[in-house]
């Protein structure tokens, strides 16, 4: 009898469980599972203007036309890889530190703090379209304030920095990795987290400073450092506005989302089916970004606690 009363409440607490997650799981299924499985069934099909409502699966004989063309015969897709896998890169590397170090300054417990937070924020409530274009007028040859500085140190210039294939890259990357307004937001909560007893455990046994930041307060914000980290990459691989609005994917600064764009848009022949194949690379590119970050900060913490 107890154990049949114990079957029934376990029964009736997996059907409030259930009960509960059903909205989630259902616009997951929705919003995400649905059009994930839709790009990649359609990037097996031949999807453009002459049959725009009805994909047509290409067959199992020529199952990979689309991968073979964009991997194979289209003309920017491996310099768009290039410079993605660079963003993402600078993203988890530059970026990151960047935040954190700034995240750090701004847990100080020091007069006007406050202030300084919500001025370093401002830039950052900016949509990244208006901010392409506030960059477009500073790299402007005509008014700008980038190439002044240039003439400096090379008299005469007086090229658009945007059109040179390596400058253009590095100014791409310039419009984007310093504005880390949210990330800082999101490890800085979980600094302010932290529990004094344990700082204060720390000042005692001799870590303050710059050594409680390093021994205390980083290793017990690893978890958010993971998680801005993957967000960091994935964010400057899949850099998107930026390109658009500086340079429209002039002078080789190609990337992922700008092919998808040309591929699925602005072609007159609207190839739907070669853009959900790049937009495959892009799931299985995310994929192995979360992979690479988890991996390497298991590695590197790990080290860190030999270490100690």
């Amino acid at each position: 009898m107890e154990k049949k009363r114990k079957n029934r409440l376990g029964m009736r607490r997996k059907g409030f469980i259930l009960a509960f997650l059903a909205p989630t799981l259902a616009a997951f299924a929705i919003f995400y599972l649905y059009p994930i499985l839709t790009v990649i069934l359609t990037s097996f099909c031949k999807w453009d203007y002459t049959n725009i409502k009805t994909p047509q699966f290409w067959g199992w004989n020529e199952l990979w036309n689309n991968y073979e063309y964009i991997f194979k015969t289209y003309p920017y897709f491996w310099e768009a890889l290039r410079n993605s896998s660079a963003w993402a890169l600078l993203g988890a590397v530059v970026q990151i530190p960047i935040a954190t170090l700034v995240a750090l300054a701004f847990s100080r417990k020091i007069r006007g703090i406050k202030l300084i937070r919500n001025i370093y924020i401002i830039p950052n409530m900016i949509s990244t379209a208006a901010m392409g274009m506030i960059f477009l007028q500073l790299y402007s040859p005509l008014y700008g304030i980038v190439n002044p500085v240039i003439r400096l140190f090379n008299k005469g210039f007086d090229e658009n920095i945007l059109l040179l294939k390596g400058p253009a890259f590095w100014a791409m990357t310039g419009a984007y990795i310093f504005f880390t307004g949210t990330t800082t937001l999101l490890i800085l909560g979980n600094i302010m987290a932290v529990p004094e007893d344990v700082k204060e455990a720390a000042v005692l046994d001799g870590a303050d400073g710059l050594k409680q930041d390093w021994y205390i307060t980083l290793p017990m914000i690893k978890g958010t450092l993971k998680t801005v980290s993957v967000l960091a990459a994935t964010s400057g691989f899949l850099l998107y506005n930026e390109v658009y609005f500086l340079t429209k994917g002039a002078a080789g600064t190609y990337s992922i989302s700008y092919v998808i764009r040309e591929l699925a848009i602005t072609s007159p022949r609207t190839q739907f089916g070669r853009a959900n194949t790049v937009a495959v690379v892009q799931i299985l590119a995310g994929m192995v970004i979360i992979l690479l970050v988890n991996g390497l900060y298991s590695i590197s913490w790990k080290k860190k606690g030999e270490g100690r």
